[in-house]
Parts: structure tokens; sequence; C-alpha cells
């Protein structure tokens, strides 16, 4: 088992723990451990094995032996004896946004509420109102918790969604059945979250109808009742996998070009592009580009399959129908930013807040995959609960970076915080404190239930301040968990063009904030984009594909993205920024 894994279930334990009424600080001890254990740098399983958990701090001789429960049989009979008093729907009603462990032990022992359809009873009957800790905003949240839940149900984040069309992928490349696996639909076109995966197969000659069907169907999750498997025949077999709809289209070789363009491209996206052929006297679809004499064309690729209504290949993360094929008419398709042309990776944690890694570590890292400088940014001092800087930690913390920098020239660190805009839109830090950074990332972490006018107000004073560089993370949404807070785009965009302050997208799967048509009309205003994957540990530095593909879907160039300046420029705009200021 991973860290992540093992910390998850010492998370669960902590929660049930205090929906058990247990000595609140054994809650607090499981929880403060499972932070330890996601964050810890080794393996924890093997520290299990090797006899060292006890390295980790707040590690004692019982959570050991249930660590060593959890690591020998993938489960915790702790957690399960704990789940074991309440109702299954539990669970269900902690998934809720704004309901932790107090709010939901309330509901279930005051109104005997256990699951989320009695809880949204309770709610239309306004029986939350009363109860302590409740009243009538609280109640209005829960309700508006649930109906974002019903949107999203089935739903996955688009890490998730790769990783189980990729692995699909490999279980059809691998059984030899086809000569062509290619993942389509929104996959391929980038989208923030998925309820369904398209698969395209190309089956080698010999091969029969059923063999496909068979091992298509193999694929599905293992159900009793056999609904995993949604419809198998011979152009299509679909199933589940994980909770997602994965839809296999079956399609001859010489169709593929125009299969994998339709089943990439958005509804809409297509629906303009058949009209052009028609108004051209062909005809479009998934199995090809016919003439007026109805014979279909040969064609080569997806490039040819644009060709034939007179285009240019459009990029796939641009077919959504918002202007790409009138600018793709006049020879005005952008030169979209590629995977190369990224050199500096941007908001990164360290282990002097709730990273897990140190300066140096990351610098390693990033110099192994090719960038050439590293912007790092802790957490600022109000945010306690993720380890924040004090003052004099953060100015320690800048004599660090510069001592490194002369050490591992020419690759450069720069100094930098993430600092919390607070309720009144100030940031963190006195002005000398900040003025001693290179950059300041400025995000929301806190209060976000204020309404649109009180967060735009908020946004805007923060973007006024003369130390703010790079505004993170705008709507403080978690995807398929939390929606975001509504603000005023217009008017924060146009203050940030007015600032000269950059706009960052926070690839992170579970943000994407913000979303790739906010980015777009940023760019359209002059505002510089700021990739971001908000990375803790190695493993977030992979986020950035997330983020590079919706840079492209944004339509932004080299020269839209602050991570594509080398280290010198850079550095040079940060001076820039601050002499500005000044």
């Amino acid at each position: 088992m991973d860290n992540k894994a093992i910390a998850a279930i010492l998370g669960e334990i902590a929660v049930f723990s205090e929906l058990s009424g247990e000595n609140p600080f054994k809650s607090r001890a499981f929880q403060t451990v499972a932070r330890a254990v996601e964050k810890h740098p080794e393996s924890v399983a093997d520290l299990c094995a090797q006899g060292r958990l006890r390295e980790i701090k707040g590690i004692g001789k019982g959570i050991e032996e249930i660590i060593q429960d959890i690591v020998g049989s993938g489960r915790s009979r702790l957690l399960d004896e704990l789940k074991g008093k309440f109702p299954a729907g539990i669970a269900d009603l902690l998934s809720l946004s704004g309901m932790g462990p107090k709010r939901v032990k309330a509901v279930h022992e005051k109104l005997g509420i256990s699951t989320i359809g009695e809880l949204e009873y309770a709610c239309r009957e306004n029986r939350l109102v009363a109860l302590e800790g409740f009243g009538e905003k609280t109640q209005a949240n829960v309700l508006k918790a649930i109906e974002f839940q019903k949107t999203t149900q089935a739903s996955r984040l688009w890490s998730d969604a790769l990783r189980i069309g990729g692995e699909l992928a490999r279980l059809a490349e691998t059984s030899k059945l086809f000569s062509r696996v290619d993942l389509a639909g929104s996959l391929r076109r980038g989208k923030a979250v998925f309820k369904d995966i398209d698969i395209l197969l190309v089956p080698r000659e010999g091969t029969s109808a059923q063999e496909i069907q068979e091992r298509l169907v193999s694929f599905a999750d293992d159900a009793p009742d056999g609904r995993a498997v949604i419809a198998a025949g011979e152009t299509k077999v679909s199933i589940r996998r994980q909770g997602l709809q994965v839809d296999f289209r079956i399609i001859p070789a010489e169709s593929h070009p125009a299969a994998l363009q339709h089943f990439t491209g958005s509804k809409e996206h297509n629906t303009l592009l058949r009209s052009r052929a028609k108004g051209m006297g062909l005809k479009m679809s998934e199995y090809g580009v016919f003439g007026p004499d109805g014979k279909a064309f040969a064609l080569k690729d997806e490039a040819d399959v644009y060709a034939k209504v007179g285009l240019p290949w459009i990029p796939p993360e641009m077919r959504e129908a918002d202007g790409e094929i009138a600018a793709a008419e006049h020879g005005r398709l952008p030169e979209l930013v590629q995977p190369e042309d990224f050199r500096g990776m941007i908001h990164v944690h360290t282990s002097a807040s709730d990273g897990t890694r140190t300066i140096e570590e990351l610098a390693n890292e990033c110099a192994r995959r090719g960038y050439t400088w590293l912007c790092v940014s802790d957490h600022s001092r109000t945010a306690g609960y993720a380890g924040g800087l004090s003052t004099d930690a953060l100015l320690a913390q800048v004599e660090e970076i510069r001592a490194l920098n002369r050490a591992r020239a020419p690759f450069r660190v720069f100094s930098g915080v993430e600092s919390d805009i607070l309720a009144d839109g100030g940031l963190d830090y006195p002005d000398d404190v900040l003025s001693a950074l290179d950059f300041v990332i400025g995000s929301v972490h806190s209060k976000l239930g204020m309404d649109p006018e009180t967060a735009t107000a908020r946004l805007l004073e923060a973007i006024a301040n003369p130390r703010l560089t790079i505004l993170g993370h705008p709507s403080g949404r978690l995807l398929l968990s939390r929606e975001g807070y509504g603000y005023d785009e217009p008017k924060v965009l146009e203050a940030l063009a007015k600032s000269g302050a950059a706009l960052e997208h926070n690839c992170n799967p579970h943000r994407l904030d913000p979303d790739w048509g906010v980015l777009k009309r940023a760019a359209f205003k002059g505002i510089r984009i700021s990739v971001n994957p908000d990375a803790h540990d190695f493993g977030g530095f992979d986020d950035m594909r997330f983020g590079i593909a919706m840079a492209r879907k944004a339509w932004l160039g080299v020269r839209d993205v602050l991570n594509c300046m080398s280290a010198e420029e850079i550095d040079a705009w940060f001076k820039s920024r601050k002499k500005a200021r000044a």
C-alpha cells in the first residue's frame, strides 16, 4: 500500500472515533499521524517491514499495531469495528461539503438521520434550523451541497478517468486483438470531470466479433448481477469500470481517421463541420468523408479529414465550437504551447509547510525533468493548519534559497509565498517582509461562503495590493467536492489587466481552477497565465500535464505563459513587477 492509502484509512479512523464519542485527543492523534504518514518521504509499508514505524512523530505502540494491521491486510479491523456501530449511509453524509463529524453526529443522534435522502427531507421540512451548531444559513448550505452532489454522481476527476482509460487501453493492446487503440472523446480533448470514456479499436485481420466482445466484456467490473456490462454488439461494447461508463467503438481501418475526429470533437464542433461539408456538396460521419457521388475519400489521418473540408488540422483540445473553425478558415489558428516549451515550475510547497521534500530535493527533481528554474511558495502564517511559515521562518527560507542558488547555478530557485488573502482582501505579511521575496501568490483559503459581491471586493482589494504577483485559484473550487464561490469575473480580469499581475491556473486535478474559458478570456485581455501544479511532492509535478492541456484548450501560446520564460526572463519579469510596485 502507498502512503496515501494508509493515511486515508487512518483519517477515517479519526472521523469515526469522533463520531463514536471517544476521547477527542485520540481522534486528533489519528488525524495528526495520518498527515505525517501521507507526507513522509519514505514508504511507510517499508518502514513497517523494517520495524521503523516509530521514527514517524506521533506513532506509539497502539497506532503502530494498527498500521501493521493496515499494511498486512489492506484494511483496518479497528475501522471495521467503528463503522459497524453506524448505518452504512453515515459515510455518505460525511462526503457532503460542510458536514463534518460533529454535524453528522448531531443529525444522527438528534434526528435519527443516516442517509442523504433523510437529510434532504429534514432540510426541506426545516428541521435542522433548531439544532445546535446549525441555523438557517447552514441548513441552506447543506441543501446546496446535496444538490451539488446530485449533479456530480457517477463523475470522476480527469486524473482518475485518465488512469482508468489508460489501464483499459493497455489491456486492449496486450490482448493482440487490435491493430490500433486510441483514447478519444473528452479524455483526448481535455475536460475537468468525466462520466464516460470513449476508446477506439481497429481489429486485426481475422479476429472474430465474438472473440472481441468476450475480451472487452471481461474488462468490466466484477458485478454478480451483470449490470457492469451495459451492451455488447459488433460495433460497440459498453461496460462499467470502477463506476465509470466506458464505450469501446470497434471500427474498420479505413474509417479510423474519420472516427478518431468524430469521437474526439464536441457535438457542437462536429455539427459545424458537417454543416460546412454539406455546403461543399460533401457528407461527413464517423465512417468517412463522402463525395457528391457518395463514394468515400481515402483518408490517411485526421489532417486529411479536415483537409477535405478545406481546413487545416485543428488540435484536439480546441474542438469545442468556440471559434476554432472560423479561425482555421481564415488561417488564424494560434500556435499552441507545447510541453517542451515549459522551462519553470511555479507554486511548489516544501517540507517547511505541508510539502514532503526539501528545497534542494525539489530543485534536483526539477532539473532531472528538464526544468531550469523553480518557484517555491509555502503557505503563509495564517494557514496554521498547513504549517504556514512564521515571518522569521519565511525570511530564513529566503536566505536558504540564496545560498542554494550560489551552489547550484545556473539552475535558479526563486523565493516566494502562497499568502492567504484575508477576509478584508489583505495579504498575510507586512509589506517589508513581502518585499524581500521574488514573488507573491495570493490565494483564498478561508471564509469561502461570501456572497459574490463581497467575494469580488475581496479579490479586487488583493489585486490592488502592489505586492501581489500572481492571483491563485480564484474560485476556490474543489471538483466533485466543493463548488467554487461566485465572483464578478469581468471585474476581476479587468483589475488583473490593469495591475499587470498574472492569473494562476491551478492544475491540481482536484482544482483545475480557473476553467479554460476564463484562461482564454484572460489571455485575450493580455493577462499572463501561470500554470501551477500546487505540488506538495514529486508526484505533484506530474499534474503539469493537465495544466498544459488546459492552456492549449485556452488557445495559449508561449508568450501567454509565465512558465515558458527562461530563468533570466522570469527573473527580469519579477524584478520589473517589483519596480513597478515601488
